[in-house]
Formats: structure tokens, C-alpha cells, sequence
């Protein structure tokens, strides 16, 4: 869409669908435009030369599938908004050309490589099958440095993060959880990383309070959702709300752990 490609997308009207709530509708084009603040001259030439291509069955901007196109006939239209999202395993430990792991001070660990996508070469990006190159490349590179004769390392030493991925401690168990009045415990796997453990805080129907005490999320995405979901869970007294662009993962995972510890509530 001319003026704001990609922000927005129109669905074609069918009768008896319920539409996403989220969804935006208008009688016209004009109308549409207005309401998701898009220039109505560049929607209506967009959609007009859209429909062109279905109709001509030749797409000359992106050379899409005539079988794909359908033209918009003159009912209703709808536009919802539309976000880039990131979704992959992130971080683990670094490897050098060797397939070495490094220590935090940059060093070889003698005797422990990897290879693969935990602690992979490309980062903040889905790499699709690039993940697949890393586990072949560097499997062959850490099976035969691994292989090699060497010296034996009795020990090395390895500077302590000054942090665990949880905020549970390392090896405590669900039911060694603390809880006090009105407190219970969800939990779910559903996770990008994994497991999730949340504390919430229930009374009268109400969510006083949830509190993220394990996850292993994808930094700059999903570890932000972890900190900022919880206090709209709060606020709008539900789990059905609007999340992080990129975080719907993490969001559904969150939503289920604490429906999960809801559920214990009213037992």
C-alpha cells in the first residue's frame, strides 16, 4: 500500500466471518483511509492497480501467482495492522572459527566446542535454513578439533555471570515456591525458551498481581514482553490484552501460565 506499505492490510469482504476484533472496516476505501490514517488517493490507486494485476492475471511489481489474486469487488473492506516480528533461539555461548567455546574473557575453554544454533554465528534475525549450515559447518569443525590429540586440561576456570537466566534459583523446585495469602502458582512450557513460572496474586475475581519468576525468553523481544505483560494482566484485569509487536509467543505463553494459576484459585 502506497504511503503506508506494509503498516496495514486490507481483507477482502465475506459474509458470516467474524473478523478479528482488531480489524478496521469502512463501506469504502475513503472511509477506510480515514480511519487508519493512510492517504485515500494512494489506497484507492494501490487497490485499483491491484486490481488490474488479478484481473490481467500479471502482477509487474511483485510478480505474484495469478491463482493468488482475486479482485476487490465494491463491498466491504476491511485493513488490520500489521507488524515485522523476530522469532528465534538467541544467545548461548560464543564459538570462535574453531568452534571453541570462549570464556567471558574471550578465551578457548579447552575441550568443550559447538556448534548449531545455540550460540550461532547471526543473531536478531530468523535464519531459516542458515541454522542448518551452522549445525553441518561447525559440526564437522567441532567433531574433528574435538577429535584431535591435545593436551589434557585437568580444569578451567570460568568467570561466574552476574546473573541467572531465571530469577528462581538455580535448581529450586515449583513447589519449594513461597506463596502467601491469595497467591498461586501457573506454569507453562509454551515458552520461546521453555518453561515459565508466575506467582499471581488473585482475589474477588480480581488479578492484584503477577510475578515472572522463570523464563528463558529471547532478549530484546520476548525477555521485554516478560516485563512489561504482566502489569497490563494487572491493569485490565484479563489476559486478553494487546502485547509487544513480536511477542505473541511470549504473550500466549504468559496468558497461560497465569489462566494456569488462576484455575488453582478456584478450586
Amino acid at each position: 500500500m502506497e504511503g503506508k506499505r506494509g503498516s496495514e492490510c486490507l481483507l477482502k469482504s465475506v459474509s458470516n466471518i467474524d473478523f478479528n476484533p482488531k480489524t478496521i472496516s469502512a463501506d469504502s476505501l475513503t472511509a477506510l483511509a480515514e480511519k487508519v490514517a493512510v492517504p485515500a488517493e494512494n489506497l484507492t490507486k494501490t487497490i485499483a492497480q491491484f486490481n488490474d494485476s488479478a484481473e490481467s492475471g500479471v502482477d509487474l511489481a511483485f510478480d505474484r501467482a495469478a491463482a493468488s489474486m482475486e479482485a476487490f469487488d465494491k463491498g466491504k473492506v476491511y485493513a488490520i495492522k500489521l507488524a515485522p516480528a523476530v522469532l528465534n533461539t538467541q544467545g548461548g555461548p560464543e564459538r570462535n572459527e574453531n568452534a571453541e567455546i570462549l570464556s567471558v574473557n574471550g578465551d578457548p575453554i579447552p575441550h568443550l566446542y559447538g556448534a548449531g544454533e545455540l550460540g550461532g554465528i547471526c543473531t536478531n534475525r530468523y535464519q531459516g535454513g542458515g541454522n542448518l549450515a551452522e549445525c553441518l559447518i561447525f559440526g564437522k569443525i567441532a567433531g574433528e578439533n574435538a577429535a584431535k590429540q591435545k593436551e589434557n586440561h585437568q580444569s578451567a576456570e570460568v568467570e561466574k555471570p552476574l546473573q541467572s537466566i531465571n530469577d528462581l534459583v538455580d535448581g529450586e523446585r515449583i513447589d519449594n515456591i513461597k506463596l502467601g495469602p491469595d497467591q498461586y502458582v501457573g506454569t507453562t512450557e509454551a515458552g520461546i525458551g521453555g518453561k515459565i513460572v508466575v506467582r499471581v496474586t488473585y482475589k474477588d475475581a480480581t488479578i492484584k498481581n503477577v510475578e515472572v519468576l522463570e523464563s528463558h525468553e529471547t532478549e530484546g523481544i520476548g525477555a521485554v514482553a516478560i516485563k512489561e505483560i504482566p502489569s497490563k494482566f494487572v491493569e485490565a484485569n484479563t489476559t486478553d490484552v494487546d502485547v509487544s509487536s513480536g511477542a505473541s509467543s511470549t504473550n500466549r505463553a504468559l496468558k497461560e501460565a497465569v489462566e494456569n494459576a488462576i484455575k488453582s484459585a478456584n478450586k
